[in-house]
């Protein structure tokens, strides 16, 4: 087996210094040196010990991230959000435990549990709530929320989502529309009342808010969720004219709901969703989308907890702007994909 010691002797320097190159370590080496430890590496296939190097650091260059996605890991935005996060921790020298909590606060709290007690450097929370109890027992430790509200001692990351919900009915207002149903998911999640917050503010300036509480249905977070709540929505003696759904996989749920009661999208129901999806771009007519900056989101975050992990960087917030991107499923042009 190739040991360190054989890499400083083909380098021509000495252990130590293979040790600070490898590990980054505290004391400054001579880029010629480097490239030569570099190079032996390479030469010799070393591989360093992963649980001798988690002992010197006392870091398991792990980090977990839990996600809150209801649909089982099917999600657009989180399946998006995970694989931007992974890679930034990849090319940091980290590796990543996933968890999805489905929803549930118990399991949520277990996957916490659980991530802890393998000594997980650091915790990404992706629309997960943390108990009082549990926030107090990570202080210390460092952790970014996403989309949720957090505690001082967290890093919280979000979209502007009440803008967002407000963009987008405003939008449906644009072209006409003035009963203007919202597809939600449950009210009780941050992000989801946040949209509704915007999408009243929108009904209320366009002097249609009389019926809104007629207008909303709640289910889950989920294409078939999109699909039942719509179908709840466009059977109702005087149906919505138009639809916002929380997500986008509620909004293509949607689109199919009105088809199946013989709706065409735009030109008897419009229909616009919230995430900014890849998938949005393929559906017929295309759907117009809030679109989040989903792969900015999760390299600030990861880098955020790199940070913190590293070098005790102080908590921050971040809030992101969204935009509105236009496609058919509203009555606008359609793009075409063809290149």
């Amino acid at each position: 087996m190739v040991t360190r010691n054989d890499v400083a002797r083909l380098a021509g320097t000495s252990p130590a210094v293979v040790s600070y190159v490898i590990n980054n370590g505290p004391k400054p080496v001579s880029e010629a040196a480097r490239q030569r430890v570099l190079a032996a590496v390479e030469q010799l296939g070393y591989r360093p010990n992963a649980v001798a190097r988690s002992l010197r650091s006392r870091r398991t260059w792990t980090i977990g991230v839990i996600a809150s996605d209801s649909a089982g890991g099917t999600s657009p935005f989180f399946g998006q959000f995970t694989r931007a996060c992974e890679e930034v921790a990849w090319q940091r020298g980290y590796s990543v435990l996933l968890g999805n909590s489905a929803e549930d606060p118990e399991r949520a709290e277990g996957y916490v549990r659980r991530f802890m007690e393998r000594r997980v450097d650091g915790l990404v929370l992706m629309r997960v709530p943390v108990s009082v109890e549990r926030a107090a027992e990570l202080r210390g430790v460092p952790v970014v929320t996403i989309d949720h509200e957090a505690p001082a001692h967290f890093s919280r990351l979000a979209v502007d989502d009440e803008e967002g919900g407000y963009q987008a009915t405003r939008h449906l207002i644009a072209h006409g529309h003035r009963r203007i149903g919202y597809v939600a998911g449950p009210l009780g999640v941050t992000p989801v009342g946040l949209r509704a917050d915007g999408w009243r503010r929108a009904l209320h300036e366009a002097g249609a808010q009389a019926d809104a509480d007629a207008l909303v249905a709640e289910g889950e977070l989920s294409l078939e969720g999109g699909y039942d709540t719509a179908l709840r929505l466009l059977s109702r003696p005087e149906r919505p004219t138009a639809l916002f759904a929380s997500t986008d996989d509620q909004a293509i749920g949607a689109m199919r709901a009105a088809a199946d009661l013989g709706l065409r999208v735009p030109d008897d129901v419009a229909v616009a969703g919230f995430d900014g999806a890849r998938e949005a771009a393929y559906t017929v007519p295309g759907l117009t989308t809030i679109s989040q900056p989903i792969d900015e989101m999760a390299r600030h975050a990861t880098e955020t907890l790199v940070g913190a992990i590293e070098e005790a960087a102080e908590p921050v917030t971040k809030i992101f702007s969204a935009s509105l991107v236009t496609r058919g499923s509203c009555g606008c042009p359609e793009p075409h994909l063809i290149r």
